[in-house]
């Protein structure tokens, strides 16, 4: 996955650093196949795609505007991919699963 992202983009890291957050979640949470796709900008967007329905729960993480507290178990990766990211969002796939995505 590093690989790919430095082939596309010159300012890589802050790139790499969102995808990974996003690769994370679907290895520890959907359990599932992941896809991800990057389209050169400007803005550069990252979209990671899994076989898992959105839950409420995540739809909730995905829309909240402050970094989870310190007892919280999780939800700072995709706070942080928020706090660098000019725009984030989450589509239902219509083949089932979800797109999570962020431009930068």
């Amino acid at each position: 996955m590093a690989q790919a992202v430095r082939d596309v983009l010159d300012d890589v890291d802050p790139v790499l650093l969102m995808t990974s957050e996003l690769v994370t979640n679907v290895v520890l949470h959907a359990n599932t196949d992941v896809t991800v796709s990057i389209t050169r900008g400007p803005p550069v967007r990252v979209e990671v795609r899994d076989g898992a329905a959105a839950t409420e729960a995540f739809r909730e993480l995905m829309g909240a505007s402050e970094m989870p507290g310190p007892s919280s178990a999780g939800g700072r990766g995709v706070a942080l991919v928020r706090a660098l990211a000019s725009r984030v969002g989450l589509d239902d796939d219509p083949d089932g699963g979800k797109i999570v995505w962020f431009e930068y």
